[in-house]
């Protein structure tokens, strides 16, 4: 079955859908024929939203969902600029719950954000539950314990060495310190992974896919700067990303789809802390051609 469809009542034969789909339609003298099959086909939908007279209709997409454009947002360059400066990380927030419609809100949202080929392989889990959490917290301070293990049974074998091996013990000293305090923190009552965050997004894809992490980076950035329209602030938590890629119980207990891993986490809530000013950030170097 051919997805799109033309109504050459309506067809006006300006070929913009051609222009921007070849391997999907082509023109003959004032006829437009679609090509498309499910193999050329990406779903991207831009034939239906260029196309001026409304005469395209692809039968592998919610039709309803094609929302006509009638003007332009005015959204300001120094709002926008502002809404990215002033985000910070964030891990101190209220014991607030996030309004589920908020939630729904971000989560459809990030639908919209774009992925390499077009895939749209992007899934979320939120984790609302604080059992669940603290157990998933858990987990992954176990994967540091493990860890750090390792790096203490490291610096033992290198007490001997050169130069350059205190160097790198220096190095494995400042990362075994790191991991002690993760541990000792969640001894002591603290979550040094999700902070006590009222919700957790964890954004996990087919490795398979063509670009599987940055689509979840696209994703949460995404859901990230949306976030603060609702007065929430985020943070990005590359341990758990970290933990759930090389920590079978934690895989185990998230139970993600087979040949999905974690590709990027954040943590969301509102803040107990205000920040007063923006900061500053070195100069990105640019090489001009």
């Amino acid at each position: 079955m051919v997805p799109v469809s033309i109504d050459n009542d309506k067809c006006t034969g300006c070929s913009l859908c051609v222009q921007i789909a070849p391997r999907c339609f082509s023109k003959t003298e004032d006829k437009v024929t679609p090509l498309a099959t499910e193999a050329t086909c990406m779903l991207c939908g831009h034939c239906i939203a260029v196309c001026p007279s409304d005469a395209l209709t692809h039968h592998s997409m919610d039709m309803g969902n094609f929302l006509e454009i009638t003007d332009r947002p005015q959204i300001g360059t120094a709002d926008f600029i502002r809404l990215i400066r002033e985000r910070r990380t964030h891990r101190a927030f209220l014991d607030k719950k996030i309004p589920k419609e908020h939630l729904e809100k971000l989560i459809d949202t990030v639908r919209y954000a774009p992925t390499g080929h077009n895939d749209q392989t992007v899934e979320i889990i939120i984790v609302e539950n604080p059992e669940r959490r603290k157990k998933l917290s858990d987990l992954a301070v176990d994967y540091m314990a493990g860890g750090l293990k390792e790096v203490e049974k490291k610096l033992g074998e290198m007490k001997s060495g050169g130069k350059q091996a205190r160097a790198k013990m220096q190095e494995l000293e400042d990362w075994a310190g790191f991991l002690g305090m993760l541990v000792q923190a969640r001894d002591g009552g603290f979550d040094p992974i999700f902070y006590q965050a009222p919700a957790v997004a964890v954004f996990h894809s087919p490795t398979a896919s063509v670009t599987p992490k940055d689509n979840c980076v696209i994703a949460s950035t995404t859901m990230g700067l949306l976030a603060r329209t609702f007065g929430l602030e985020t943070t990005y938590i590359a341990l758990f990303e970290a933990a759930a890629k090389g920590y079978k119980p934690l895989k185990d207990e998230l139970r993600l789809p087979d040949g999905h891993e974690v590709l990027s986490v954040i943590i969301l809530g509102y803040p107990k802390v205000r920040y007063l000013r923006t900061v500053d950030r070195k100069p990105i170097k640019t090489r001009w051609e």
